[in-house]
């Protein structure tokens, strides 16, 4: 039976290393791609969201506060209250992930 020489021996261990360092690099390429992916559809359904509160907000502003506020007012306070939180736009909600 022939023994691989030292030389053999120390390049069949590099090369198994290398092959070793090359698949945990891919399996960790891989994870963080997963990782990606997940909080990507996170942030889209965050957005959703958020922007579904935004209007929810500007409906507020704009109908139920100047609608509370009828009875407290009268007059020309009355029609500046109802224009001036008419006009109140719409928040730009921003989702913080990604």
């Amino acid at each position: 039976m022939i023994e691989p020489n030292t030389e053999d021996r120390v390049e069949a261990e590099r090369i198994k290393k290398e092959y070793l360092k090359i698949q945990e690099r891919i399996a960790i390429r891989g994870l963080i791609s997963s990782k990606r992916a997940i909080l990507l559809e996170e942030s889209q359904a965050l957005q959703s969201w958020l922007d579904n509160q935004a209007e929810t907000m500007k409906s507020f502003a704009s109908s139920q506060v100047p609608a509370d506020l009828s009875g407290a007012f009268s007059g020309g306070a009355a029609d500046s209250v109802k224009e001036v939180l008419g006009a109140v736009p719409k928040p730009e909600l921003a989702s913080p992930i990604l």
